[in-house]
């Protein structure tokens, strides 16, 4: 049985049995496992991918002569299961879904192809090595992209530092301060921690309001500056994040 399986002749009706029975069973293996996790291509999709890419390249092998090229039929085998796991590819807006599951139906004619080799132990290492690649690499996967979600929402949710600063004439300052101090105390999602204000030239004054929101809100920020700014007075207005 083992002298068979791995050395056993394709153009021969037991080697041909054997290996369309593998590549059922292949196919069947990879299939199980979309199907298990609620892929759209599941056992018989690729049982039917695989069993007919073996088909097609052992058409080659059964008919080979002088002019006969396998690596074309191969090559084309593959090209044909590329148009079809486009149709598994879904975009919704900037999501798309079923890249994995179209590759997975790619790989199954690879096994598919592998199955005409005299040696079988090929093909069976692929199967399993893209089983093991969907249930233990995938869910590596996974994990590391919700950790990089969660560190982004982290980032996006925690305190924010904003500071804005206000050059006006020094005759102006003041007023322009308890305006400031006042439209910040409205903002319940802000906070004022420090208010300078600094004497420059030519009689102006530059008003620093540094502020925290609770998560990042840039558009607050933009709301509150543009309440400042309506004041006759103002020289210039702006903002920036500041590091904590």
């Amino acid at each position: 049985m083992k002298e068979l399986l791995l050395n056993s002749d394709i153009t021969d009706t037991g080697g041909f049995l054997l290996r369309i029975s593998l590549a059922i069973i292949l196919g069947a293996i990879i299939g199980l496992e979309r199907q298990l996790t609620r892929h759209n291509a599941g056992i018989i999709t690729n049982i039917i991918v695989c069993v007919g890419a073996f088909l097609f390249t052992s058409f080659g092998y059964l008919i080979q002569g002088p002019d006969t090229d396998l690596t074309r039929i191969a090559a084309q085998v593959v090209s044909g299961i590329g148009f079809l796991g486009a149709g598994l590819i879904i975009r919704e807006g900037a999501n798309v879904r079923g890249l994995n599951t179209a590759a997975t139906v790619w790989t199954s004619s690879a096994i598919g192809i592998l199955c005409c080799l005299k040696q079988l132990k090929y093909a069976i290492v692929a199967a399993f090595a893209i089983v093991v690649v969907h249930l233990v690499i995938h869910p590596l996967s996974d994990k590391i992209d919700q950790a990089r979600k969660y560190e982004k929402s982290k980032k996006e949710n925690r305190e924010k530092f904003y500071k804005i600063t206000v050059v006006c004439p020094e005759e102006a300052a003041l007023e322009i301060r308890k305006n400031i101090m006042s439209i910040i105390k409205n903002e319940p999602n802000a906070l004022l921690h420090n208010l300078e204000t600094i004497d420059g030239e030519n009689n102006e004054s530059k008003i620093k309001a540094f502020i925290t929101t609770k998560t990042n809100n840039d558009y607050l920020i933009e709301n509150i500056l543009t309440k400042v700014g309506k004041a006759e007075d103002i020289i210039y207005a702006g903002w920036k994040t500041v590091e904590e």
